[in-house]
């Protein structure tokens, strides 16, 4: 059976959280509870990463 792929769990934040963590890197992890309007996880497509292309 497939492990389904879940949105990481820091609000602001749109990447596919890491197996086995509910976040998809330490910045979103140490953010969990920073209100943010932008993510600042550097992965690309996500809301930082794309506005700074």
């Amino acid at each position: 059976m497939a492990e389904e792929t879940k949105k990481c769990a820091h609000p602001a934040c749109i990447c596919p959280a890491e197996p086995g963590s509910n976040y998809c890197s330490t910045s979103c992890r140490e953010a969990k509870d920073t209100i943010e309007i932008s993510c600042n996880c550097g992965h690309p497509g996500c809301e930082l990463a794309a506005s700074a292309a």
